[in-house]
Order: C-alpha cells, then sequence, then structure tokens
C-alpha cells in the first residue's frame, strides 16, 4: 500500500522537534507528521484523492511504521 516510506527530522533538538514522514501512494507524494495519536497531512491531504477508508487504512500503516521506527 505504502511505497518510499521515510521518516525525517525536522527542527532537531528544538521545542518543535516531530518526527515528519513521506510516502507515496498509487504514485501520489504525501507528507505529515504525527503529533500525540494524530496523524497531521501537509497539503495535498490524501483526503483529496483517495477514499476515507483508504486513508484509514494508510494511517494505521504510518502508525505502525512510525512506532517502529521510533523503538529502534
Amino acid at each position: 500500500m505504502l511505497e518510499d516510506f521515510e521518516v525525517n527530522h525536522l527542527f532537531e533538538g528544538s521545542a518543535k522537534e516531530h518526527p515528519h514522514f513521506s510516502l507515496s501512494v498509487d504514485g501520489s507524494r504525501y507528507k505529515g507528521m504525527i503529533h500525540g495519536d494524530k496523524v497531521h497531512w501537509y497539503h495535498p491531504h490524501p483526503k483529496q484523492t483517495l477514499e476515507e477508508e483508504h486513508v484509514d487504512a494508510i494511517e494505521d500503516e504510518v502508525f505502525n511504521k512510525m512506532t517502529d521506527y521510533l523503538d529502534q
């Protein structure tokens, strides 16, 4: 489902430090960050082109991948 998943550390060492991610779905590139227990998407938001159920599944997978990445 997700392709080219990457984690980026923007604002490292500052109060605004949060792991940001980027990914591709069906050839479209999306970026966002997780804050608390919610995915915050940057523009374009995947709900503009994908069904809500598909976005929910993507968000679940993003949470799993980010959890695995941060536990390393």
